[in-house]
């Protein structure tokens, strides 16, 4: 009996401390069996040589929407990269709207203000190129969005006249009363609810098509956060069918641990006779709130399985809408004392968050801004202190911008904090803006969380900012704007750092580190081959290193050898 392949002549950094260096790594059945010699070349019905290529496990992002990345590639591109100026990004617009069906809807995402003039779209300017189609724009921190008239129209609101904007959101007015056309935070679901929601095929090809462009960057892993809940995030109730159709007709292309929407998730039914997820006066407990059957964090294989529970604090920092303590740096265009909001009333955040943490779930909260941050940590510390778990390993997502004391605070708690490197230099100079000099130490910090002890993961947010791994591991090494600027220069880490946050890391932060993250004897077979030594070339060319080779379960599913 012969196994099934062995890939030799690689430099192999295996992030597993008791054999960190191998030559050559054997697998059957998807996974390792041996590292060098442990077995002989004969045995293997396959041998493939990498030429000598540097080797790292499979890149892991820990916080990825790859629907959203495959949805992506449908629409109008209107990242800074694509669209540098408004005219440029309103003849992006035209030309969508020009190419599409009548009376359709035109969707384009990826905007930054940032790179815009600090000005944002306006409903009366994609007026002027819509043609008469409906359109949407998302900002690139998804937090908020563009309408234009015939949106808002569709949507029920002539004129844009009488638009509420609910809770947690925003939907700013002119002096008319009519709607500018930025709706912020969970004012997005006034138009978007209009818009016709994707199926359980259409989630399936926007799986299909993201599994397709993270395979070429070395990405085998994904999670992503927050699933079935339209109007915070996600497509439809229907999103994690659509992952599942995927993976039937084989177009789940990477591992997939997906988050479903806290919102998502109901009462169990305590016999203490609380309701969905209320607080019992009688004794002041948090019912258990879970999925049907009481599905929980863990369920599934090692192709798809549920992750943590997501749910969103507070919004975006260079958006402006992330929960500070102090006010935003003013800008001319904005009005001055804002420091952003809660999504949802902390006491509201807090049964959500307790009633998911009594039911055993996982549960990941988005706290980008330093006052919502506080309020996140308070939960998960009450959480712990009402109903005790060992290793509940809960993630709070960004935590764009923290003080010393909360990081440490972070750590105490055993929670995970869930960084994006890329930030730094697509939208790091956004953030100074947003923040001032005084507070823009505080952002993106990341050498300070591993200081603390923490086991950090590292994630892009992408279609957010670029889901390359190679260009985040650059950024956490180089700290750098895009106009070139030292962003919090302390705060940089090492290749090393960066590429065990990428693989091992990411792995810890969903409970799979027992079978994902490192090249060793039992492990999955996922690695990546390099152009490049990443360990070895100067650190200002990182983001010049390209993948070579993705082999995900063995298999070589991208490049050559």
């Amino acid at each position: 009996m012969f196994l099934d392949a062995l890939y030799t002549n690689g430099s192999f950094y295996t992030q597993d401390g008791r054999r960190p260096h191998a030559h050559s790594v054997g697998i059957h059945n998807g996974r390792i069996v041996s590292l060098d010699n442990d077995l002989p070349a004969s045995l293997f019905s396959g041998v493939f040589d990498l030429g000598g290529a540097a080797v790292v496990p499979g890149f892991n992002d820990a916080h990825c929407h790859l629907s959203y990345v495959g949805q992506s590639l449908v629409q109008a591109d209107l990242r800074p990269a694509a669209c540098g100026t408004m005219d440029e990004l309103l003849a992006a617009v035209e030309r969508a709207c020009l190419a599409a069906p009548e009376g359709a809807w035109v969707q384009g995402a990826g905007y930054d203000q940032n790179h815009l003039g600090n000005q944002h779209p306006t409903a009366e300017q994609l007026d002027a190129v819509s043609h008469g189609h409906p359109v949407w724009l998302m900002h690139n921190s998804r937090h908020m969005g563009v309408a234009n008239t015939a949106a808002f129209e569709r949507a029920g609101y002539p004129g844009r006249r009488n638009v509420t904007a609910p809770d947690g959101g925003a939907a700013p007015a002119d002096a008319a009363g009519r709607a500018i056309g930025l709706l912020q935070e969970t004012a997005r679901a006034l138009v978007m609810d209009a818009i016709p929601g994707p199926g359980v095929e259409d989630v399936a090809d926007m799986v299909g098509a993201g599994s397709a462009a993270l395979l070429e960057l070395g990405v085998t892993s994904i999670t992503e956060p927050g699933l079935g809940a339209p109007q915070h995030i996600g497509h439809s109730l229907s999103d994690i069918a659509g992952y599942q159709a995927a993976r039937d007709v084989g177009k789940l292309g990477v591992r997939a641990t997906v988050m479903p929407y806290l919102t998502t998730l109901h009462g169990l039914g305590d016999a203490d006779g609380a309701g969905d997820g209320d607080v019992d006066a009688a004794n002041g407990e948090v019912s258990r709130m879970g999925l049907d059957l009481g599905m929980r964090s863990g369920f599934g294989d090692e192709w798809l399985r549920l992750g943590p529970a997501k749910i969103l604090s507070d919004g975006s920092l260079i958006g402006r809408s992330a929960f500070m303590c102090c006010d935003y740096q003013h800008a001319a265009s904005e009005p001055a004392g804002n420091r952003g909001l809660l999504q949802f009333p902390a006491q509201e955040l807090r049964r959500r968050v307790i009633g998911a943490h009594r039911a055993g779930w996982q549960v990941a909260t988005h706290a980008i801004g330093d006052a919502a941050l506080d309020v996140v940590l308070d939960i998960f510390e009450e959480a712990q202190q009402l109903y005790p778990r060992p290793d509940a390993r809960h993630r709070v997502e960004h935590v764009n911008v923290a003080g010393d004391d909360q990081i440490k605070r972070l750590a105490s708690l055993g929670l995970i904090p869930v960084p994006q490197g890329r930030f730094i230099s697509e939208l790091g100079d956004g953030a100074a803006r947003a923040l001032g000099p005084e507070r823009t130490r505080l952002a993106y910090r990341v050498k300070s969380l591993l200081d603390a002890g923490i086991e950090i993961p590292a994630s892009s947010d992408a279609p957010v900012v670029s889901g390359d791994p190679l260009l985040n591991i650059h950024d956490l090494v180089n700290r750098r704007t895009s106009s070139g600027a030292d962003f919090v220069p302390e705060e940089r880490i090492s290749v090393a750092q960066a590429v065990r946050a990428y693989t091992v890391g990411s792995a810890h932060a969903v409970h799979e580190e027992h079978y994902k993250g490192s090249l060793a004897p039992g492990m999955l077979a996922d690695f990546v081959a390099l152009t490049e030594d990443i360990y070895k070339v100067p650190a200002k060319d990182i983001g010049d290193v390209r993948v070579k080779a993705t082999v995900l379960g063995g298999e070589l599913v991208h490049g050559s050898l």
